[in-house]
C-alpha cells in the first residue's frame, strides 16, 4: 500500500493538470514567437485586459471561434483590450497558410514545440485565458460553442470595467 500511494503521488506530480495555471495567478511567460519573430512577452500588455486563445488548424471549434474573437477584439480595441492567439500546430507554415485564407486582426503567436500549452496546463482546444489589467488570470474557458459568446463577452466587459 505504501508503494501504491507513492506511485499515485508521483503520477499526480507528473500530470500537467497539477501544474496548470490557476485563476488568480500571474500569467506565465512562454516561448511563443509573434508573427514578426519577436518573443511573446505578456508583461508588455500590463494595463490591458487580454484574452489568450490557444488554437490549432485541425481544431474545428477553434476555427469557429476566430471570427467571433476578431469581432470582439475590434469592438473593444480602444478600451485597452487585446486578443493574443497562440497557435500550437507542429508546422507553423500550415497555420500561416490558414491565416492567409482566414485573416484576423488580433495578435498571433506560434509555438510549434508545444511548450506554451504545457506551461498553461491547456486541457482542451481551444482554451481561452482571461487576463486582467494587473496580469492575473481571472477566468479560464475551455472549448468553444456559439452559445459561449455571451459568457465570453460578459467576462471581457467585467474585466474592462475594473
Amino acid at each position: 500500500m505504501k508503494y501504491l500511494n507513492t506511485f499515485a503521488g508521483l503520477i499526480l506530480l507528473a500530470s500537467p493538470v497539477c501544474h496548470a495555471i490557476q485563476e488568480g495567478q500571474a500569467v506565465p511567460n512562454c516561448p511563443a514567437v509573434l508573427e514578426n519573430q519577436q518573443a511573446l512577452d505578456f508583461s508588455a500588455y500590463k494595463g490591458k485586459v487580454i484574452l489568450i486563445d490557444f488554437w490549432a488548424t485541425w481544431c474545428g471549434p477553434c476555427q469557429k471561434s476566430m471570427p467571433f474573437l476578431n469581432t470582439l477584439r475590434n469592438q473593444h480595441q480602444n478600451e485597452n483590450f487585446e486578443v493574443i492567439a497562440i497557435n500550437v500546430d507542429e508546422d507553423s507554415d500550415t497555420a500561416r497558410q490558414f491565416l492567409q485564407a482566414h485573416p484576423v486582426d488580433y495578435k498571433m503567436a506560434f509555438d510549434a514545440k508545444g511548450e506554451c500549452p504545457s506551461t498553461f496546463g491547456v486541457q482542451a482546444m481551444p482554451s481561452s485565458f482571461f487576463i486582467d489589467k494587473t496580469g492575473k488570470v481571472r477566468n479560464i474557458h475551455l472549448g468553444y460553442r456559439d452559445g459561449d459568446q455571451t459568457h465570453i463577452r460578459e467576462q471581457i466587459t467585467s474585466l474592462l470595467a475594473e
